[in-house]
């Protein structure tokens, strides 16, 4: 489904002719442009700022983990242990 082909609104144009007359037509054809794009409008800033709140929590998350793997680089390595399997006595 692709929306409204040529043949429905046709239809809607005549019903909507029939309904309203020949006089308030293009005035309610206006007002309904002017709301549709209003509607769009509206929508679109919505989905900006939903897209911009999912870069941002995906920002922290980056910054978070980060910051996380600098402070595990930071920490002092224990000289006092050696490393496993490398012992020189044979063992």
């Amino acid at each position: 489904m692709s929306g409204i082909g040529f043949s429905e609104l046709v239809l809607l144009a005549v019903i909507a002719l029939l309904v309203v007359g020949p006089r308030r037509l293009p005035e309610i054809a206006r007002t309904a442009g002017q709301m549709t794009r209003t509607v769009r409008g509206a929508w679109q800033n919505v989905k900006s700022e939903f897209q911009a709140e999912l870069d941002n929590e995906h920002n922290r998350r980056i910054m978070e983990a980060a910051a996380k793997t600098r402070k595990e680089l930071e920490t002092p390595f224990r000289l006092d242990e050696e490393p496993k399997g490398d012992r020189k006595d044979g063992e």
